[in-house]
């Protein structure tokens, strides 16, 4: 996928009701240069498709295919394509996150379910009380990064940065004696804001309380969107009790072995786990 590729990604998307502006597919292509992908049908385009590698891990994102080139293998050929992508470099697991509808095309492909996870949605949050925590700089970056990975698996440090460095967005963290226990990021836009990642160490529910309410506390009034598993259902309450409610659910799937196991976990998007 190219610049001059953008638009026909934008208009395919939107077809979905994504909601996706050019930005979107500029980020996930600075991000990863060659892993956004188009699909043709002689000359014009049919498809398209987004990874990301993350060292030993990656991510498929999105997937969408013009209608009436549906059922025809066009699907199947982009996802094969991006899985043998990061298998080049490197990649030794490759996740995604699939509506219901879909787990049995990716289960074809070799994919198995991990979890379920919610899309939550507030439209207009409230004021939200919270204690003060410190935020992330550029000092402490390197120490969340190796947090992330020694749950993750993979390295986000380039995604985690482009979050965290950028004016607006929001970050905390928390430590205890024997250093970081968890720590939450959020991209903020004008009316919008998309919450994660979040991870915190297995256990660490009131930190994550915590964490999520230092973020939601600067976000009155914009429409906040975030991706949760459905089995954290403390948070979960606690989201729905600030008036999120669930928009959709997806499957965790994983080609390989899992990853972001054994802790509190927030999904980056959808589209980069």
């Amino acid at each position: 996928m190219s610049k001059a590729d953008f638009g026909f990604a934008t208009e395919l998307a939107n077809t979905m009701n994504w909601n996706m502006a050019e930005e979107d597919f500029q980020f996930m292509a600075n991000l990863e240069p060659d892993g956004c992908f188009v699909a043709f049908q002689d000359r014009d385009a049919v498809g398209i498709a987004t990874s990301i590698s993350f060292s030993k891990v990656g991510w498929f994102g999105n997937l969408i295919v013009k209608e009436k080139y549906r059922n025809m293998g066009v699907g199947k050929l982009l996802v094969k394509h991006a899985i043998s992508y990061l298998q080049a470099k490197g990649v030794r697991t490759v996740g995604l996150y699939a509506e219901p509808t879909l787990d049995g095309f990716y289960s074809k492909l070799g994919f198995t379910v991990d979890e379920n996870f919610s899309v939550l949605h507030a439209e207009s949050l409230g004021s939200i009380s919270f204690e003060v925590l410190p935020t992330i700089g550029k000092q402490q970056i390197g120490g969340i990064q190796s947090f992330d990975t020694r749950f993750f698996r993979g390295n986000r440090r380039k995604l985690i940065e482009s979050i965290i460095l950028e004016e607006g967005n929001l970050s905390y963290f928390k430590s205890e004696s024997k250093g970081v226990v968890g720590y939450v990021a959020a991209t903020v836009m004008d009316k919008t804001a998309w919450i994660g990642p979040m991870i915190c160490r297995e256990g660490k529910v009131d930190v994550a309380v915590g964490l999520l309410k230092a973020v939601l506390s600067n976000l009155a009034g914009k429409s906040v969107y975030l991706v949760i598993p459905i089995k954290q259902a403390v948070l979960v309450d606690m989201l729905f009790s600030f008036g999120f409610k669930e928009d959709f659910s997806v499957s965790r799937m994983f080609l390989g072995k899992a990853v972001a196991k054994n802790c509190i976990y927030m999904a980056e998007s959808l589209e980069r786990g």
